[in-house]
């Protein structure tokens, strides 16, 4: 019984310890302590300790000898890096998916293609990134491939944080409906190649915007802090 509890408490740890990061509560960069995470969350020492191994695992959270933890930071290359996975994944899962996927499935999917957020209110901008990314899973489930749309998932899952960043930047509520409409269209016409274009185009976009909300975010006083680096490194990146 002690066993299951321990078990249920790490696993509340966890989630709890992910929403702040994926949330930017904790922000890119920030020194994690296991003594201060205990009194904040009110979780013992035990499940938070497991949780942050957990973390670290997954890449959320990075070990610092001598120094404890810290919330990953985010970098140029690290940006970079998830939307190339995304422009390798993506347009497939959408290309099977107008292929193969039941019309029922693709017709399920109006509500989430409508969802929006309100500039400025912070909750909706956590609603609504749960629902685009439930949006883009469920396509890919739709294409009967599972391992896909796991895949996906972790990843738009990772690049969550990012994307709740750059919303606060400008209000891009009616531009990002409208490219939900459009794949949307394009998925029930069963067309493709214009699946294909739309969510490359799309993913491209998202891209910039994430971009400019980083790049405008440096100019914060404590942006320092936050861990955000987007200086080049000296030593060229290997392809």
């Amino acid at each position: 019984m002690s066993r299951n509890v321990s078990g249920s408490a790490t696993e509340s740890a966890y989630q709890h310890l992910k929403h702040l990061i994926l949330t930017s509560e904790l922000a890119p960069g920030e020194e994690l302590r296991e003594v201060a995470l205990t009194e904040t969350t009110g979780f013992g020492r035990s499940p938070v300790r497991e949780a942050l191994r957990r973390l670290v695992q997954e890449g959320f959270v990075e070990v610092r000898p001598r120094q404890g933890y810290r919330v990953s930071v985010v970098t140029l290359a690290s940006v970079q890096d998830l939307f190339e996975m995304r422009l390798v994944l993506e347009p497939v899962a959408v290309e099977l998916a107008a292929q193969r996927a039941p019309q029922e499935e693709l017709e399920e999917l109006h509500a989430l293609a409508h969802k929006t957020y309100v500039h400025g209110d912070t909750l909706s901008y956590e609603r609504f990134l749960q629902d685009n990314r439930e949006f883009h899973v469920r396509i890919a489930k739709a294409t009967g491939n599972e391992r896909l749309a796991r895949t996906l998932q972790g990843l738009l899952e990772e690049m969550q944080r990012l994307f709740f960043i750059s919303l606060g930047n400008r209000d891009r509520a009616a531009e990002m409906v409208h490219e939900h409409h459009d794949l949307h269209d394009a998925l029930l016409a069963r067309d493709a190649p214009r699946a294909r274009e739309i969510v490359v185009q799309q993913i491209e976009a998202s891209r910039a915007r994430v971009l400019e909300g980083l790049v405008s975010g440096t100019g914060h006083p404590n942006r320092a802090a936050t861990g955000i680096v987007l200086a080049d490194t000296t030593a060229p990146r290997r392809r």
